[in-house]
């Protein structure tokens, strides 16, 4: 009886620990397939085409759609291990560019700029750097690539895991196939870059630490936008409103350059989940307004060709767990707010 009960006991044992074995694998296996649905990288070409990236058990699949029609083209799929990262349209909605990168950046950093030709329905490949590159610009003449790329992969804490840091602005000629560092700022982080009308210069958001001298002053810095001209990289300012008090995030440039559209925060001093939503600053009368109102996570402006429309994401699970994001489309005055619905 004992013996039978010690048998049974070292089965069950063996058959718990065997199937705890296939359970590890399993969570390990699919930790990078958790990732589902809509992310927030996206972009909308000159004709209101929109590229589009979703996760499906961890793959990023790059999606077209244009609205009215019930199926949209999938143009590029990737392992779970592989990241898709913001696809922008060149000017005329001609090429589509985008960026893949490894999602484990332990042993390997890389990433590959591809190019998707619309009218071909072909992708190449433009270059692979050995770095994090986040965000990348077609300058207005298309004759060069602006990109932000991250100079190191390192823990700056203990208690944080890797994190790309030391960010600089960089240009890919097409026709010389050349790479130059147009800035020296080596930043934390670097975010929001957008190219100017006139392709000479670039707006990018950053903490503006220029006048810390503390390490207790660091926790005062606010995120503002910056001017960086091309040509003389030196010549930077700050031209968001350079006394508010609380930072600007996300943000992009209209058509025509006098105004931009940012995230921040909308309800800094209630306390609780913070609030964001997205405001509207023009340039000549210093002018600020609030566009949405949703009390939610409200972010990633682009704005159409003509300047009258905003798309935006909103996460409907903002603090609550895994990002659950929606593309939505208003008037560039903030009214008529609707959801666009993808077949995907």
């Amino acid at each position: 009886m004992k013996k039978n009960n010690l048998m049974f006991l070292i089965l069950f044992l063996c058959g718990l620990t065997g199937a705890l074995v296939v359970l590890g694998i399993f969570f390990n296996k699919t930790e990078n397939e958790k990732q589902n649905g809509l992310s927030n990288h996206y972009d909308v070409s000159a004709q209101n085409t929109i590229a589009y990236v979703t996760y499906k058990e961890g793959r990023p699949q790059l999606f077209l759609h244009k609205e009215g029609e019930s199926i949209d083209a999938v143009i590029a799929e990737y392992d779970e291990d592989t990241m898709i990262l913001d696809p922008t349209f060149s000017k005329d909605g001609s090429i589509l560019a985008f960026v893949t990168t490894n999602k484990n950046k332990e042993t390997e950093l890389t990433s590959t700029v591809h190019f998707y030709d619309i009218g071909k329905r072909e992708i190449t490949d433009v270059f692979t750097d050995s770095s994090t590159i986040t965000e990348i610009e077609f300058k207005p003449d298309g004759s060069s690539l602006l990109y932000l790329s991250a100079g190191t992969y390192e823990n700056y804490s203990p208690i944080t895991g890797k994190r790309p840091h030391n960010f600089d602005v960089y240009e890919f000629n097409l026709n010389e196939k050349s790479h130059v560092r147009k800035t020296n700022l080596q930043q934390y982080s670097i975010y929001s870059l957008n190219v100017a009308p006139s392709g000479d210069r670039v707006y990018l958001g950053r903490d503006d630490d220029s006048d810390v001298k503390t390490a207790e002053a660091s926790y005062m810095v606010k995120q503002r936008i910056f001017e960086i001209s091309l040509d003389h990289p030196e010549e930077m300012s700050v031209i968001s409103d350079p006394d508010r008090e609380v930072s600007i995030f996300s943000f992009t440039i209209t058509p025509a350059g006098n105004e931009f559209i940012f995230q921040s925060i909308s309800n800094p001093d209630e306390g609780g989940i913070f609030e964001y939503e997205l405001y509207k600053y023009n340039f000549d009368t210093k002018e600020e307004k609030q566009l949405t109102h949703f009390g939610e996570y409200v972010s990633d402006p682009v704005i159409s060709a003509d300047g009258k429309s905003i798309y935006f994401t909103l996460d409907r699970n903002f603090a609550k767990g895994s990002p659950d994001y929606h593309i939505y489309k208003m008037s560039i005055d903030g009214e008529q707010a609707e959801e666009i619905g993808f077949p995907n």
